[in-house]
């Protein structure tokens, strides 16, 4: 095998990977906001793809515009989440096992949903970054590996600047740390775990949006990316953003290489195994997160 045969199979596992970093970046952040996980994480992914099929090859409306309506939708269903939920589950101290069975009934349902409205044939769209092969020297790429890497990065630098930037990011952040002073200090927890959620739904659509033209939609497809973005959470340190980020890529990576040197059908296998390694030897990740920080 050649070294750039090598470096397209990296890139390749670079962008899947990316698509990983998504959904685990939400979980982090509801991790951080309220120090529970999201089972229904994966299924609200493959909604945010269903809803952009609708819009974009049943509606017949531009990609762009059908990308930003799918983002909001997504993201008002993730406020009424928190809303009629999470947060009130949250303020009456309600067991967290029983929150995360709720997390998980939840995402049955968003299945089942999907099912009715949508059927259980898988569905594809037009890819939208084009279908002609790009050739880079000895590289041969397609069009949306370039693009996803372009779009999350972006949207990565955005997260990031609103987060530690701003106001509102910054009384985020507070909330995630110390939820009871920063209520004594005028912040409404309320509304900046409801804007987590928001957030949180939001990355999880774009992430659906995203894989649509790679992997034909079905209903169950959520299921496997979110064990693997949970892994990539694992991986990457239980409420880091760089760690989900980078433990994103490193699934997405090391499946692709161990898919073409050694077998496609055990790849999921391997990822496992490498999780079980990591909780063994550094349960706490590559990147442990502080939540000593002061904001």
């Amino acid at each position: 095998m050649t070294a750039a045969i090598l470096l397209q199979l990296v890139l390749n596992g670079l962008a899947m990977g990316i698509i990983y970093s998504l959904p685990a970046l939400g979980i982090s952040l509801i991790w951080n906001a309220s120090g529970l996980f999201n089972f229904a994480q994966g299924d609200l992914l493959t909604l945010g793809g269903y809803v952009m099929l609708s819009l974009f090859r049943k509606a017949g409306l531009p990609y762009i515009p059908s990308f930003m309506m799918t983002v909001a939708v997504m993201g008002i269903i993730g406020y009424a989440l928190s809303q009629i939920y999470f947060y009130p589950m949250l303020e009456h101290r309600v067991n967290p096992q029983i929150i995360l069975i709720g997390t998980v009934a939840f995402s049955v349902f968003i299945r089942n949903l999907v099912l009715v409205i949508w059927g259980t044939t898988p569905q594809t769209y037009k890819n939208p970054f084009g279908s002609s092969v790009l050739q880079i020297g000895e590289l041969y790429l397609m069009p949306h590996v370039i693009w996803i890497v372009a779009i999350v990065a972006v949207l990565l630098i955005t997260l990031q600047y609103f987060l530690r930037g701003t106001m509102i990011g910054t009384a985020m952040r507070a909330v995630a740390q110390r939820p009871t002073a920063s209520y004594l200090m005028g912040i409404r927890n309320d509304r900046m775990i409801a804007l987590t959620f928001m957030l949180s739904t939001a990355i999880a659509a774009v992430s659906g949006v995203l894989i649509s033209p790679i992997i034909p939609l079905t209903p169950s497809m959520g299921g496997i990316i979110a064990v693997k973005a949970m892994a990539a959470v694992l991986i990457g340190g239980l409420g880091s953003f760089s760690g989900a980020l980078l433990g994103g890529v490193a699934v997405g990576i090391a499946e692709t290489l161990f898919a073409a040197f050694v077998s496609s059908t055990y790849r999921d296998i391997f990822i496992f195994g490498v999780l079980v390694l990591f909780l063994l030897f550094r349960p706490g990740g590559i990147f442990r997160a502080s939540v000593a920080e002061k904001v």
